[in-house]
């Protein structure tokens, strides 16, 4: 569940059931600001140029669309 700093009503997603035939397992929960995102990039990149490197951004968007996407277009 998340709930908004705002006051604004909770958002409540089901993650997964577990049940008698997947008994045991975890689950997974990940965030970036744009912020972070940024001053990741600019810390690649300023890595690259210092050693004469090339910079490439490998993502698999297929899963984490949002998320991936977020990186392929601030970088």
């Amino acid at each position: 569940m998340f709930t908004p700093a705002d006051g604004s009503d909770p958002t409540r997603k089901l993650v997964h059931t577990f049940d008698d035939k997947n008994p045991a397992g975890c689950y997974m929960g990940m965030f970036n600001t744009e912020e972070s995102i940024r001053s990741f990039a600019k810390s690649c990149m300023s890595f690259a140029l210092a050693r004469g490197m090339p910079l490439k951004l490998s993502t698999k968007n297929t899963i984490l669309k949002k998320y991936d996407g977020m990186f392929m277009d601030i970088f």
